[in-house]
């Protein structure tokens, strides 16, 4: 077994001690308590420190240094809830070493990766305690896991006119054969619901035979919204969509895994008509899809209930890319369905704030990293233009002009959300020394120095 460094044992006992506060959201517990406790982690590092309010859980806002170029770190301190406890094989709220990993409700998600920048910021500033030439700003949410509902309007009133030129997004990725995955981009999403009514209360199913049932009206609505390759039926739903360039083509031309392989990690079976082992990976980065959550209404228990039911439901969300504005996208359902005659048929929505993003990988600080990681890890990245799943970055990029960078130490394991938890200490050390030097890489950049790192120490 090797033995930890001053360095790692510094940051497991930070985080374990994050990991003790059961910082969760959902239930709005502890959050004050984490929130200072990561101030206290920031000030202790040499940051200017202040918390602000927010709906639920407060931000903390770290900030140092002054320059031309401003870099942005997002984390955020909330976590999932821990349930089904019985499921933990050791205490979801005590950080446990085992096998060479560390378990605990946070740990990857996504207090690890804070710690794991915050050493590094550390163990840099050991060795350079002089003036910082560029301004960081550091962002810590404590709603990420609701949601982030006030973070767009924090940002716009704390910094109305800040212009930065890279968001360090608050996690990244490792694949199961130790590459690591930088992530330039997100879908967005809109959800809603879809209802139809047309009793007041059930009626015998004998009814059937004169009056319409809403089950086969919501069944009619879904099956004029989208065809069996997936494509959206919705008038001018892809009319805004920019042709992808041709560098992000060259992202997705070559997968980084193969589609058998996603099929037996998933136990995904039936796949899209038209999907198949040299497109999958680029519908996953670059086409939106329209998905249904679930379907309710009428009888579904045990045995036999002959109703004719009065009213059915319907989720469903959108993933969205760049220029599909989701209000936008629930305008165009609302026309569909008065179109094709489902004038009837309500819809509510259920989330529309996060906007598609996807930046240039080609960006200095990025590629900087990119070279960092591959010398830390000892594999090339995978550049992904975008994430299949949503996040809300947009405030960063739309309004703050930031190029995109997702680098963390996530791997494929790691239990997000649900029981045993999980990062591996090897990664939490590597992205321990990336982060040290892609602080030094983007200083001696803004002092002008140029500086290689040719060795890993």
């Amino acid at each position: 077994m090797r033995t930890q460094t001053q360095l790692l044992r510094s940051a497991i006992s930070d985080l374990a001690e994050l990991v003790e506060i059961p910082s969760v959201s959902a239930r709005g517990q502890e959050l004050d308590s984490c929130a200072r406790k990561v101030e206290d982690l920031l000030q202790n590092a040499g940051f200017s420190t202040e918390i602000c309010a927010g709906e639920v859980g407060p931000f903390v806002v770290a900030e140092t240094g002054e320059g031309a170029f401003t870099l942005v770190i997002y984390n955020h301190y909330d976590v999932q809830p821990e349930d089904p406890t019985e499921l933990w094989t050791s205490p979801p709220y005590t950080l446990t070493e085992r096998n060479g990993r560390l378990y605990g409700r946070g740990a990857a998600d996504d207090k690890g990766e804070f710690i794991s920048r915050l050493a590094g910021w550390r163990e840099y500033r050991r060795h350079n305690p002089g003036p910082l030439p560029y301004r960081l700003i550091w962002i810590i949410d404590g709603e990420e896991e609701i949601g982030s509902p006030s973070l767009e309007r924090f940002l716009q009133r704390r910094f109305p006119d800040l212009k930065a030129d890279l968001c360090w997004w608050e996690f990244g990725e490792v694949d199961s054969s130790g590459h690591p995955i930088v992530l330039m981009g997100f879908k967005g999403v809109a959800a809603i619901e879809l209802q139809c009514r047309t009793a007041r209360a059930d009626l015998h199913s004998s009814f059937g035979a004169i009056f319409d049932n809403p089950l086969w009206r919501i069944s009619a609505v879904l099956s004029s919204m989208r065809d069996a390759n997936g494509r959206v039926l919705i008038d001018g739903f892809y009319d805004k969509i920019p042709v992808v360039p041709e560098h992000v083509e060259q992202l997705v031309e070559t997968p980084p895994y193969t589609l058998g392989s996603l099929q037996e990690a998933t136990g995904g079976k039936r796949l899209l008509s038209g999907t198949n082992a040299s497109n999958f990976y680029r519908n996953l980065n670059l086409e939106p899809c329209l998905n249904i959550n679930g379907i309710s209404g009428g009888y579904a228990g045990e045995g036999a209930k002959t109703v004719l039911p009065a009213r059915a439901v319907a989720k469903l969300d959108f993933r969205l890319v760049p220029n599909q504005h989701p209000l936008h996208i629930v305008e165009l359902v609302r026309q569909h369905l008065d179109k094709h005659g489902f004038d009837d048929v309500e819809v509510k929505v259920l989330d529309a704030e996060v906007q598609a993003v996807r930046t240039d990988h080609k960006h200095w600080a990025v590629q900087e990293g990119i070279r960092l990681l591959e010398l830390h890890f000892g594999m090339a990245p995978i550049v992904q233009p975008s994430s299949p799943a949503s996040g809300l970055a947009h405030p960063f990029v739309r309004d703050m002009g930031a190029t995109l960078f997702g680098a963390g130490l996530t791997h494929h394991a790691a239990m997000l959300h649900s029981p045993n938890e999980n990062i591996i200490i090897e990664q939490l050390e590597k992205m321990i020394h990336f982060s040290r030097d892609f602080f030094e890489a983007i200083a001696s950049r803004c002092a002008g120095v140029d500086r290689s790192f040719e060795e890993v120490q």
